[in-house]
């Protein structure tokens, strides 16, 4: 498939952040199942080429080669992404005038998909981690609209916690502490954000996908969502056994045992931890505490809320790094993971 510089430039671009965990990767799926959209699986790649080429001046052929092996710095994009056959040929006949948002949008574009695809019209990339990036991201594309899917802090938790050796506390931290940088983002981009709950997705898709519609005018969802779960083999074969028991809920029926699951997975010290850290903030998204459990005794959580913060700290500091130092980074983890 063929695009102009200028049908590029017109394509819309959605990014789904806020925690991860919350069924973002489901909905990234979903989306994925779209013949008109192209729906990326998690990756960095954006923020590593923008610190490499946001002042390209002059686009011409020659280039295309490093920027092919640039692109491949991102482990996640060597390791589980394909591309069409085209796709270095197309960065050969790029313009001169090309730009460093054009780059990243044909990476989208040529990224092969377990889903038969048509002319995009829309460009989905789904990262929690951009949530630390978006006023970046919103330099990059001025045009870009943000999604949140926020789910109940216990249950995303729950989720969470089996994956990773992060105590609730830090991950509590983080549910807040995502959701309150949204928030002050919302406040500059009202037009440009918006939230809807996983828990919505799950009990009334139907209505979900329709709110979803009216925000991003992505059309037939309902009808589509199906069509993932013929997909499991390709989905997952691309995946380590780790992302594989990570993401298998995403080519799996929608679940309504996912919530309130906390209920049978957790403490009752681990629920009052998260409950002392998000609530009464999470009441926002009628979230309500659970009165079903005592008073208990919970640890003091300003170590973990200073481990979230420095685990924040370090990722902004990894990706604001000049490009020469991110891809000296980029090699030595490569070469770590072959060892």
């Amino acid at each position: 498939m063929h695009y102009t510089i200028e049908e590029i430039r017109e394509i819309p671009i959605f990014f789904i952040v806020g925690k991860g965990r919350s069924g973002t990767t489901l909905l990234s799926t979903i989306l994925d199942s779209h013949p008109e959209v192209a729906s990326a699986t998690e990756s960095r790649f954006l923020l590593i080429l923008w610190q490499r080429y946001k002042n390209l001046k002059k686009w011409s052929p020659e280039m295309a080669e490093e920027f092919y092996k640039n692109l491949m710095l991102d482990l996640q994009v060597k390791k589980l992404w394909n591309f069409k056959d085209d796709f270095k040929k197309v960065l050969r006949e790029l313009p001169e005038e090309t730009q460093a948002s054009d780059l990243i949008k044909i990476v989208y574009l040529y990224r092969e998909s377990n889903f038969p695809k048509e002319k995009i019209r829309f460009i989905v990339d789904k990262n929690p981690m951009f949530t630390l990036f978006v006023d970046k991201i919103k330099v990059i594309f001025p045009e870009a609209k943000f999604y949140r899917l926020v789910r109940d802090p216990r249950d995303n938790i729950t989720s969470h916690i089996r994956n990773y050796k992060d105590h609730c506390g830090v991950l509590a931290h983080k549910w807040l502490g995502f959701n309150q940088l949204l928030d002050k983002f919302e406040e500059k981009h009202k037009n440009d954000f918006f939230t809807q709950r996983y828990e919505d997705l799950i009990l009334d898709k139907k209505h979900f996908f329709e709110t979803f519609e009216e925000y991003t005018n992505i059309k037939g969802l309902d009808q589509l969502e199906e069509k993932r779960l013929g997909f499991k083999d390709q989905f997952e074969q691309n995946f380590d056994e780790r992302l594989k028991d990570q993401h298998k809920a995403s080519v799996k029926p929608l679940d309504p045992n996912k919530i309130g699951h906390y209920k049978t997975k957790l403490s009752p010290e681990q629920v009052k931890s998260i409950e002392n850290i998000c609530f009464p903030y999470a009441e926002k998204y009628s979230y309500s505490k659970d009165e079903s459990i005592e008073q208990v005794t919970v640890e003091n959580n300003s170590r973990w809320e200073r481990k979230y913060y420095r685990l924040n700290l370090l990722n902004r500091i990894v990706y604001n790094l000049p490009f020469s130092i991110m891809r000296i980074l980029s090699n030595y983890f490569d070469n770590k993971s072959k060892s």
